[in-house]
């Protein structure tokens, strides 16, 4: 059963980087400014094919002993992207090592599993296992780089709530992070009208949160009898935070951000400008029908229309060139990759090695699902690459060395700690 697992993760590792290479020569072999990253794309899944294999072999408990020292490794890349990183398309998420560009985020993602695993285990405390997360995030989010945030808040989540750790924190760590997304998409697509919250609802609105706080504590005390009106206090601080933090959070990001969230909720206000990314996205997926217009025949690709068409849109440029069905198989072998992920997951009984697969799983399905979801037009554009396809070094070398370490999971994990 194990060797089968081992197997399909590798082989279907294999073809994904090598589908990946081709893809992303397909898509820029007709750009002279890009014909060459195809070879750097390759040299990027050679180095990162061989960490995967090394860390098959390497125990990831060793990974896990030294998740302090390799989190404070990462923290200090973090600050060195703010202090000297290479400012592109509006952020600084990139250090200019001469021959490449490396993205410290990607590491990050790994170094945040690791130092959160061990925390869990050895603090079972909520609180103190949301630490590294809330470092990682004023240093991500600084670059700034909110995209590459969510999968690694899902992770933490998933990681908690499989924990021993009282679930019900998460639940409420959870609500009000609702609360917070909403109001910033609420006030996003005010702000595109030209009003705001605070002017056209400042007395509906805080009518509102106050009455959900109301309702909130009357249902957490049918659980707790003892809870005194102090706790209906603290419930409504909580919710007007994260609504008032959304509010304000609408006012700190880029313009660029702003209207990627504008564009996703009225496209039509801007369907040449912000708009236009999705739009044709939509279009390139639509013209490959059943079996697409052939490698290299895409025209949306080729003719330059899809915007980062080897990076945020690559699945959008192969639907077109390989239709439906090349997209169905692309689809089915991400599927099975993943699956051998779940497997490892529940086959798994030392609890270390459970939090850490669970969290990199929840990495993998999270971006692969917001990378197809930007490119169906269901979420606005977030610069997240499809694990393994798309093109970026780092990230691919990342990815693939967090395959690596399941596979290690895969072989070690039923193996109890002493």
């Amino acid at each position: 059963m194990r060797r089968q697992i081992d197997k399909i993760i590798i082989i279907s590792a294999i073809i994904m980087c090598v589908w990946g290479v081709l893809a992303v020569f397909s898509t820029t072999v007709n750009s002279p400014a890009f014909s060459n990253i195809y070879i750097k794309q390759l040299f990027a899944a050679l180095i990162g094919l061989g960490l995967m294999m090394l860390m098959r072999i390497l125990p990831y408990r060793v990974l896990e002993d030294l998740s302090f020292f390799i989190f404070l490794f990462s923290i200090s890349l973090l600050v060195a992207v703010l202090l000297i990183g290479t400012e592109i398309h509006g952020g600084k998420r990139w250090l200019n090592l001469f021959f490449f560009y490396f993205q410290p985020v990607e590491f990050a993602k790994v170094a945040l599993i690791f130092s959160t695993a061990r925390l869990i285990r050895k603090r079972s405390n909520f609180f103190i296992s949301l630490l590294p997360l809330v470092i990682v995030f004023f240093l991500v989010t600084a670059q700034p780089d909110y995209g590459s945030m969510i999968p690694m808040f899902f992770a933490v989540f998933a990681m908690l709530s499989i924990s021993d750790i009282e679930t019900g924190w998460v639940n409420i760590l959870v609500f009000l992070l609702l609360i917070f997304g909403g109001t910033l998409l609420t006030e996003s697509y005010l702000f595109a009208r030209g009003t705001t919250l605070l002017k056209i609802h400042y007395i509906i609105w805080p009518i509102l949160l106050t009455g959900l706080a109301a309702w909130v504590y009357r249902g957490v005390r049918q659980l707790n009898k003892n809870l005194r009106w102090k706790g209906f206090i603290h419930t409504a601080i909580f919710i007007w935070g994260s609504a008032g933090a959304g509010l304000g959070g609408t006012y700190l990001l880029k313009d660029y951000q702003r209207r990627r969230i504008v564009a996703f909720l009225m496209p039509e206000l801007d369907p040449l400008g912000v708009g236009y990314n999705t739009r044709q996205s939509l279009l390139a997926l639509g013209s490959g029908r059943l079996t697409g217009r052939g490698l290299f025949g895409g025209t949306q690709t080729q003719l330059g229309f899809l915007p980062v068409r080897h990076t945020d849109f690559i699945f959008a440029s192969i639907a077109e060139e390989l239709g439906f069905i090349g997209s169905f198989i692309m689809l089915a072998l991400i599927f099975t990759f993943l699956w051998q992920f779940i497997k490892i997951i529940e086959q798994t009984e030392e609890y270390s090695a459970k939090l850490i697969a669970t969290g990199l799983f929840t990495v993998f399905i999270s971006q692969t699902a917001m990378n197809i979801a930007v490119t169906l037009g269901m979420l606005p554009v977030m610069g997240l690459q499809l694990p393994l396809i798309s093109y970026g070094g780092t990230g691919l070398i990342a990815f693939l060395g967090m395959t690596g370490i399941m596979l290690n999971i895969n072989l070690r994990g039923d193996i109890i700690a002493s």
